[in-house]
């Protein structure tokens, strides 16, 4: 079995392949794409998310975390996951035609036809991706995520280019899922998993009944601007927003991806041996955030050549929305620990009761400023969301750890001094050109090379922990490629 630090250098890793795949599509469909039809494409991922959500009901997070697993459980999950896979399925194809009328696009019904086959194979290697979680066989989820991934890629591409528009999406995702059902049944051929079962399904349900009614929450709310801006504004304001969205999440993804398909099976292990959960989670945030911050406080600088470059110039309207959306995920820094560490206590409990108090809330408010403000009003009010999810959140998990504040502030008070010593050289610059728009390519590097000084000069003179993670992680890394090879 893989240590948890060499499982979590290959997910890393694994991730970073993903968002590089998944970003370089987004930037080159979007150079292909007007923002219109990259809004429509927004609005049915949004809907399609809201639908799937469905099907955490029979999560594979039960897989992971249970104590035994039997066959009869693995076929099970999979016998519920396929039921719930078909009424989803039925479901979009029946609501397709009502779906593409609200909101005047026609080819939102073949679009959701041909989704709602994907479905049914990613339902195939879902399950065997949790299981090889289970295991720490990192490298095979690996395989197999990347090689949807690049399939899906570079299908989506070629069709964009070919004249599908946002069609392209719908048979990308299909061919890549097809592949990836195809890899993940040859590397664990459990045929075995088809026959259906209803082995301690109930025990399922129990679980994923909390798990699938706070994924509903949270997708619905996740959406929530997507659908509003499509329909009471435009598509062009809801494809801004997705790609608002796409830049200022990139820290996220860089950062915080690849650790956390690593985070759940860690901390299921530490509670089933019968270790507490506070201190790894302390430690994570400290390191989470000496990443996160500075990552989002340069990006809120340098939006503006971010965008051009990785968009086009088509793009550039959304240069002052990333930028106060990048400001709001400070406050995300604890959002993907909290959700592993309170399953891995056993209180998913707590996780629907924060999401009926933080999302509602958060709807209402983000309705009202999409209908009475529009694209800008719905960017600017996830500065009071974000920060108010937040709260609750470490809220739930502070009382279920026994965490202070103070022992909070003593975790991530290091990061705050390094995410302000990586910012100010990208503010001296453009403060030095007058602003972001007079900053060339060259510059924007430059800028973006002093931010790289600056914070690795904080992690030594702070002694942030980030620092010898790194020195630490760097032989095992060399392990690994060694044992790769």
């Amino acid at each position: 079995m893989l240590g948890v630090k060499r499982a979590l250098l290959i997910s890393t890793g694994e991730r970073y392949v993903l968002f590089a795949t998944n970003f370089a599509t987004a930037a080159a469909v979007s150079r292909i794409l007007t923002p219109e039809e990259i809004g429509v494409s927004a609005i049915g991922t949004a809907i399609l998310a809201i639908i799937m959500s469905v099907r955490e009901f029979s999560s594979s997070s039960y897989l992971i975390q249970r104590d035994e697993l039997s066959r009869e459980d693995i076929g099970a999950a999979f016998t519920v996951m396929f039921i719930l896979t078909g009424i989803i399925a039925a479901v979009l194809v029946a609501v397709s035609p009502g779906l593409a009328l609200f909101y005047r696009q026609p080819n939102l019904i073949p679009y959701f036809h041909i989704v709602s086959i994907c479905l049914f194979l990613d339902a195939c290697f879902i399950l065997i991706n949790a299981l090889l979680r289970r295991e720490m066989s990192f490298g095979k989820v690996a395989a197999i995520n990347i090689t949807g991934a690049v399939t899906a890629s570079a299908a989506t591409i070629a069709l964009a280019f070919a004249g599908f528009s946002y069609m392209s999406f719908a048979w990308g995702w299909l061919i890549g899922s097809g592949l990836a059902a195809a890899l993940a049944l040859a590397l664990r051929p459990h045929f075995w998993m088809f026959k259906p079962s209803f082995a301690n399904w109930r025990a399922m349900i129990s679980f994923g009944g909390y798990n699938g009614a706070i994924a509903i929450i949270f997708y619905i709310f996740d959406a929530l601007p997507l659908l509003l801006l499509g329909r009471f504004v435009s598509p062009n304001a809801a494809g801004l927003f997705s790609r608002t969205l796409l830049i200022g999440q990139i820290p996220d993804k860089l950062i915080l991806g690849g650790a956390m398909s690593v985070v759940l099976p860690a901390f299921s292990a530490e509670v089933r041996q019968g270790r507490d959960l506070k201190r790894p989670y302390l430690a994570a945030l400290s390191l989470i955030t000496g990443l996160h911050w500075p990552a989002l406080l340069v990006l809120s600088v340098l939006a503006r050549p971010v965008i051009e470059i990785t968009l086009g110039h088509q793009w550039v309207e959304a240069a002052p929305l990333v930028q106060v959306v990048a400001i709001a995920l400070l406050f995300s820094f604890s959002f993907q620990l909290n959700y592993p560490v309170t399953v891995a206590v056993g209180a998913i409990r707590d996780l629907l009761i924060r999401a009926l108090i933080a999302f509602p809330l958060s709807g209402v408010i983000l309705s009202i400023a999409v209908i009475f403000g529009g694209l800008h009003a719905a960017v600017w009010c996830m500065l009071v969301t974000v920060p108010f999810q937040a709260f609750v959140a470490l809220s739930f998990v502070r009382r279920r750890l026994g965490l202070r504040r103070r022992d909070i502030a003593a975790a991530i008070w290091r990061s705050a001094v390094v995410a302000v010593a990586s910012v100010l050289p990208p503010l001296a610059v453009t403060w030095a050109y007058g602003s972001v728009a007079g900053l060339s390519y060259g510059q924007a590097f430059g800028a973006g090379l002093l931010a790289l000084i600056g914070w690795a000069t904080a992690l030594v003179l702070t002694r942030h922990p980030l620092l010898g993670e790194i020195v630490r992680t760097i032989p095992e890394f060399r392990r690994v490629r060694a044992s790769a090879g």
